[in-house]
């Protein structure tokens, strides 16, 4: 018995080599795109869930009572939920790390409906129990896709979100503090 494949099969299988190289040349770049669009929404999704573990734990910080500090009011408090906020993303590079303006923090009654993120911090603001006060703070990252861990690739428009934003509340009334 002879082991040698029939002179018919040889040639159908020697002129099939060419395509295996033309058609992975066709897909990997579809393969390529695809998994560079996972992982580039894949960081700008743990940046934003950073970004909103540090503005919460930011808000957490707000209501320890700040060491070396006899009579605390809301500024003391406020210096450090941004350093807790800070802190929490040192991680990330230098275009998306927060500086101190860009940290928003302010402190509401819970019953005024004028005060949000942006409004100008009342240092004076007393809280109880009869009058609980809400702390807000939120940090926002504009044109996030120029500052983007994983940029576009050129020729390649990998759409992201223009801003990124994270703000936490927490309610405080004079037993918290």
């Amino acid at each position: 018995m002879s082991t040698q494949a029939h002179p018919l099969c040889m040639d159908r299988h020697s002129r099939q080599r060419g395509v295996y190289a033309l058609e992975w040349a066709i897909i990997f770049p579809v393969f390529f795109v695809l998994l560079y669009a996972i992982v580039s929404y894949g960081l700008t999704f743990f940046v934003r869930e950073s970004m909103q573990f540090a503005v919460e734990e930011g808000a957490r910080a707000a209501l320890r009572y700040p060491v070396g500090v006899n009579a605390p009011n809301w500024l003391h408090r406020k210096q450090a939920a941004i350093a807790s906020v800070q802190k929490m993303l040192a991680w990330l590079p230098d275009d998306l790390r927060p500086a101190v303006a860009d940290i928003q923090f302010t402190v509401c009654r819970l019953s005024d409906t004028t005060c949000f993120q942006n409004s100008p911090l009342n240092n004076t603001l007393a809280c109880d129990i009869g009058t609980p006060c809400l702390i807000l703070i939120s940090y926002r990252i504009d044109n996030y896709p120029s500052k983007a861990i994983a940029p576009s690739i050129a020729g390649i428009k990998i759409i992201l979100p223009n801003s990124l934003t994270a703000s936490a509340a927490l309610l405080a009334d004079r037993r918290m503090l």
